[in-house]
């Protein structure tokens, strides 16, 4: 599985979950050089309902760091994704052929 189907299998409701939990540990790394817990929790959480060969330990840094990261590119993608317009069939502009009437 690539990013785009990763990202396009998530619902509503566990995209804006996922979007706080990053937004709160970005926001809370601004002011403390730790990552904020229960973000990070979330994270990893759902990183091993789609993972669940790929263990990662919490414990880790640098895979705290890869954990935060590709939750990070997943934000971006849904962004991208809710902001792409839909595409609308184009319409032709040729106007009708008439047949010639004669008397």
């Amino acid at each position: 599985m690539d990013l785009k189907e990763i990202a396009k299998n998530y619902s509503k409701q566990k995209r804006k979950m996922m979007t706080d939990a990053v937004i709160n540990n970005r926001n809370y790394q601004r002011n403390f050089p730790v990552h904020h817990t229960d973000s990070l929790n979330i994270m990893f959480a759902e990183w091993h309902l789609l993972f669940p060969t790929q263990k990662q330990d919490i414990t880790c840094t640098s895979c705290r760091k890869a954990i935060c990261k590709f939750w990070e590119l997943m934000v971006d993608e849904w962004i991208e994704i809710e902001n792409t317009p839909t595409k609308t069939p184009k319409k032709s502009n040729d106007s009708k052929k008439t047949k010639a009437k004669t008397k």
